[in-house]
């Protein structure tokens, strides 16, 4: 039996596409992270909603276990040491169906890079998918390492090190992100990025992207972030699943 396809089908519904919450910034973040002091709460109704997966941290994901239930749960693992393949069975212990690393393209870090390749081997071992969000130059980068050609580059470098697939940014249109598609070779996820004054400019992002061929969205602060995340959450699933338009996918959030 294939396992790594069978838990993929715990993200990506029969269409393959996914709409995944993402809540592991508390990894990152250097400030509280305002919309998710109830973290339970909040993966019950955006899954209720019609999200298909969490993406969050172990210490998330074994505090609110029962929340995720049948959900998809993808876990973030911190790149910053060389991950061991404890890593990997821990993680399938808790019953993840992938594991996420963010991987920094061109920022010099042949280290990171390394860590990448070799936790990729260990989730194929494991039959775990594994999700790798690659970040051009790091977030800090200027808009050199924003360029299609660099976030398609830097998919591919994700999809060598095993990934299954890639979690990136959205290049602004069909054209340009066709480029991001045909070299990574894998299906591509898009990140939610900051938090957006603007609805309708969310969703018209997804959309946009949906229709240049994105497999999904990974969206964290326009959900939790959001006055009514189950609602925003609908509203993106409408989209992602459903091909509604962001008119249509606008009238969820009344």
């Amino acid at each position: 039996m294939n396992y790594t396809k069978r838990r993929l089908r715990r993200i990506f519904g029969n269409d393959d596409k996914t709409v995944i919450v993402a809540m592991d910034h508390g990894n990152y973040l250097d400030k509280p992270m305002t919309g998710v002091s109830d973290p339970a709460k909040v993966i019950r109704e955006t899954l209720a909603a019609g999200a298909d997966a969490v993406l969050t941290t172990f210490g998330t994901a074994m505090r609110c276990g029962d929340a995720i239930g049948r959900g998809g749960l993808i876990l973030t693992v911190n790149d910053g040491q060389p991950i061991t393949e404890k890593a990997v069975e821990s993680a399938v212990r808790l019953g993840a169906d992938a594991l996420k690393v963010i991987l920094a393209p061109f920022s010099g870090d042949r280290q990171q890079q390394a860590n990448c390749e070799r936790l990729g081997l260990d989730c194929a071992a494991w039959g775990l998918p594994y999700l790798i969000e690659t970040i051009p130059g790091t977030f800090a980068a200027g808009p050199d390492m924003r360029t299609p050609e660099k976030i398609a580059a830097g998919a591919r470098i994700g999809a060598e090190c095993g990934a299954d697939f890639i979690k990136t940014f959205y290049t602004g249109s069909p054209e340009t992100f066709k480029v991001v598609l045909d070299n990574a070779t894998l299906p591509v996820v898009v990140l939610g990025g900051e938090r957006a004054s603007n609805d309708r400019d969310v969703l018209a992002q997804i959309y946009d992207a949906m229709q240049a061929g994105a497999s999904g969205v990974a969206v964290g602060r326009n959900i939790w972030g959001y006055a009514a995340p189950a609602k925003m959450t609908a509203a993106i699933a409408a989209i992602v699943h459903g091909g509604a338009s962001v008119d249509v996918a606008l009238r969820a959030l009344t």
